[in-house]
């Protein structure tokens, strides 16, 4: 697409995004703002979805209203969180230049950001894109007076959350893929809170929580990620194992073995790592991390943070993670995403009745 192809709404976020480039490179703003943005990001993202859940299951408040809010709060959300993408990268390429980042940070940062980019565009482009003509076509007909919203929360509770559906047809096929739907959702969602605390909280002044093993915030933080871990990994393992057992039969279809190995791999080398962290603390320090004190048991202690091995395994961990993100678009585990939409919009009768007759009303115009 050519530079004068570009609307104002991509070419204004991004050459904001260059302004705090640049700012950052001339060491102007730090690694806080960055961080203020995503925070900001997060918070306009979520009440956009809100004001779209409002919309679309409850016939409460002024539809209007409820529009442009959702759209306001969605673009202002968009805008400061690729704002804050510019801000990191320009304080962290300073940072860089002027020798104060380690090697394996220099490594993460452009890994972390080219898998962002690639999730961010091949999910708008399978959710979004190819549903705008559609959305362009039949929006006339979409009123709110002619939805169900009724209809619309069983579904959401039924398909979107519990997978009812899928356990009518397989309780195995249901059980592997809660699992990892549910385990990889929440630990990415974990991990996203994380950074904040992790990474923000310093940046803002604010005490580093992260570094005291036995805080509740920390506490809380390593029993998600090893609770949320564990469903991924036995998620994982019985897709594995149930792709060999449909070997030749028609059931090998609704298999994607490249994800679940790719992903059980990476979050095995994550436990792995953290019972290497683990192992070179004392058995009181490991707190609630249930599945990486598990890992320490059979870990060395000099494998511990510092050690080659560690750091090398640090390293295959973070980028093989980066890397699966950057998958998820390319493979079935988008459709994950994709087919709880198309039930929602399934679920909506009377909507599907106006677009039909607005489609045999054009057709019957269009008879000479």
């Amino acid at each position: 697409m050519a530079l004068d192809e570009l609307s104002p709404k991509v070419l204004r976020p991004i050459a904001g995004a260059a302004a705090w480039i640049l700012l950052g490179l001339a060491g102007i703003v730090g690694a806080g703002w960055g961080y203020g943005l995503f925070f900001a990001s997060m918070l306009l993202l979520a009440g956009a979805a809100a004001a779209l859940a409002l919309l679309a299951l409850t016939r409460a408040f002024d539809t209007e209203r409820l529009l442009g809010s959702a759209t306001w709060l969605g673009l202002l959300g968009a805008w400061a969180y690729v704002w804050a993408v510019g801000a990191l990268a320009g304080h962290y390429t300073l940072e860089t230049f002027e020798g104060r980042m380690e090697f394996k940070w220099i490594l993460f940062g452009p890994a972390v950001l080219a898998a962002l980019v690639v999730l961010d565009v091949g999910l708008y482009r399978m959710l979004v894109g190819k549903n705008l003509p559609t959305w362009n076509r039949y929006r006339g007909v979409i009123r709110r007076e002619n939805a169900n919203p009724q209809a619309m929360r069983r579904t959401l509770v039924d398909d979107v959350i519990l997978h009812r559906t899928l356990l009518s047809v397989s309780g195995f096929r249901w059980l592997k893929h809660t699992l990892i739907f549910w385990g990889f959702s929440l630990m990415f969602t974990a991990e996203m809170l994380a950074v904040l605390v992790r990474e923000g909280f310093p940046a803002f002044g604010w005490t580093d929580i992260w570094e005291v093993t036995s805080h509740p915030v920390r506490l809380a933080f390593d029993f998600v990620y090893d609770f949320t871990g564990l469903m991924v990994l036995v998620g994982c393992a019985l897709a594995i194992g149930w792709r060999i057992a449909v070997q030749g039969t028609e059931e090998r279809k609704y298999t994607d073995t490249p994800t679940a190995v790719f992903l059980f791999l990476v979050v095995l080398s994550g436990f792995v790592v953290e019972g290497m962290r683990l192992a070179a603390l004392p058995w009181e320090l490991h707190g609630v991390s249930f599945v990486g004190s598990l890992f320490a048991m059979a870990t060395p202690a000099a494998t511990g943070p510092g050690s080659t091995a560690y750091e090398v395994l640090w390293l295959v961990h973070v980028l093989g993670s980066c890397a699966f993100i950057a998958w998820v678009p390319a493979k079935r585990l988008v459709h994950s995403c994709a087919t709880p939409m198309g039930r929602l919009m399934h679920s909506q009768r009377e909507l599907l009745a106006a677009k039909k007759h607005a489609v045999l009303t054009g057709l019957m115009m269009r008879r000479p």
